[in-house]
């Protein structure tokens, strides 16, 4: 065991240059009631775990997905700290706390979602831990691991190409495919846990035929499912597996965690454009569940060659074509499902449109630059229409910029998601500035600065032309 001259270990050493840098920043934070962008006490979790993250990590790496390297990560809270990890080039305005770990500011870098982006030029992953939805911080973890996986994608693996979001806007809303989706979903689920050999080759018979009726059904769309599958699949795997490696959640919580998030999606009826994408991750996950379960060191034969996910899954386990045995019910109500789902679009618009505030409408006489949308909460609500529930971001000249987080938002666009000739929000009157030919909105989630003329106003609506 290697000792500092003072005799201290040098891990003890850092942990306590660690608990020192803590105890400052959170009495400050405390002191002042916990303001924005000063550190609260959820943030100490994440300060002090973030180096045994990365020790873990880097030793269970190969055992989860062979060949896998591991790369900087940001973990954050909005309008809070963010924490930079293993990263060559900081921004200036960071902290150094440690060797590795840097302390900033979320807003400065304008960090949202659980994603990869670049920082100073570095491909990073970023996972924000302020989220409701987590119960501890090794949830957060998990889904980190699952976004340094899709930078590991990013860095070495061109034949893994992401899915196309505008495609899942017009992702077609069929009664039959809804209704055989399910029960692929099912079946899927089912083989996931089948020990019996005969039984196995049933279900993947029964998995194979549907997927091979839904493509008669939705053609050139199966190949949307394909893409996330091929490049979520993997990712949500990893996580899956980092998450059940930890020996600080009992069995029996790791048992809830795993069916009500890892595998509930494809047992959960989803109708129309429902959680689609989330689907198709959770299918992917459980392919690659089954092929673990059947073959050693199939990751990397899997990311050598150039096939999706799902080809990859067949040519190992080569079902056969047969006749599909489902329950009509699964059509009957399908069709009540579908048509409710496609209705809801409608009722989710209105709903939007008759919220309290001044309605802003900004035309654009040029298309601006689509910088970044959720494309897990966009609802399309016809082919010319989508309704941005999270996070929504736009650019154009002369530091023009729409920013909206946490907040609903539609967009009119032109045939695709990209292209938006209108941005419609609301905001309440006093925070909207038209003065100097541009318009400002300055609100919580909502940032607006751009160049124009204002065409109408009254106590109800605004129309102001973007340049």
């Amino acid at each position: 065991m290697n000792h500092t001259i003072s005799g201290i270990h040098p891990r003890v050493a850092k942990l306590r240059t660690m608990a020192s840098f803590l105890m400052v920043l959170l009495s400050c934070a405390l002191l002042q009631g916990g303001e924005p962008d000063q550190l609260l006490p959820i943030d100490s979790i994440y300060l002090s775990s973030i180096d045994d993250f990365y020790e873990n990590a880097a030793m269970v790496k190969d055992e989860i997905w062979e060949g896998m390297q591991l790369a900087p990560a940001c973990l954050y809270r909005v309008n809070g700290p963010a924490l930079l990890y293993d990263h060559p080039s900081p921004p200036e305005s960071f902290i150094k706390v440690s060797d590795r770990l840097y302390h900033g500011v979320q807003k400065e870098l304008q960090l949202f979602g659980a994603t990869q982006m670049e920082i100073n030029g570095v491909i990073t992953a970023i996972v924000d831990y302020g989220n409701d939805f987590f119960s501890n911080k090794e949830e957060v973890l998990a889904i980190l691991f699952h976004e340094l996986h899709h930078v590991y994608q990013r860095r070495g693996m061109k034949q893994i190409k992401p899915d196309d979001p505008a495609v899942l806007m017009v992702y077609p809303e069929n009664v039959k495919n809804d209704a055989l989706k399910l029960y692929e979903q099912e079946t899927l689920y089912q083989l996931c846990f089948e020990n019996d050999e005969k039984q196995f080759q049933k279900l993947l018979n029964q998995f194979y035929s549907c997927r091979l009726e839904r493509e008669q059904i939705i053609g050139d769309f199966l190949e949307y499912e394909k893409r996330v599958e091929n490049i979520e699949g993997p990712a949500f795997y990893c996580e899956y597996r980092y998450y059940n490696q930890s020996p600080s959640i009992s069995e029996a919580l790791k048992s809830n965690y795993n069916e009500k998030y890892f595998f509930a999606p494809l047992t959960t009826p989803y109708y129309g454009r429902n959680n689609l994408r989330g689907r198709h991750l959770a299918s992917g996950m459980a392919m690659c569940f089954i092929l673990d379960s059947y073959y050693l060191h199939w990751q990397k034969e899997y990311y050598a060659q150039d096939l999706p996910l799902y080809d990859f899954f067949i040519s190992r386990f080569t079902p056969q074509k047969e006749e599909i045995e489902i329950d009509p019910n699964y059509y009957r109500i399908s069709e009540f499902h579908t048509n409710r789902a496609i209705s809801a679009h409608r009722n989710s618009f209105q709903n939007f449109i008759n919220q309290p505030g001044v309605k802003i409408t900004l035309r654009f006489k040029q298309t601006p630059q689509f910088r970044g949308f959720d494309p897990m909460h966009a609802e399309s609500i016809n082919d010319s229409t989508v309704l941005h529930k999270t996070f929504l971001r736009l650019a154009g000249r002369k530091k023009d910029e729409i920013f909206i987080s946490d907040n609903n938002t539609a967009t009119i666009i032109d045939k695709k998601i990209w292209f938006v000739k209108e941005v419609i929000l609301f905001a309440p009157g006093d925070r909207i500035s038209t003065a100097d030919d541009r318009i400002e909105i300055d609100q919580e989630g909502k940032k607006v600065s751009w160049l124009g003329t204002l065409a109408v106003r009254n106590e109800e609506e605004m129309l102001f032309l973007c340049d």
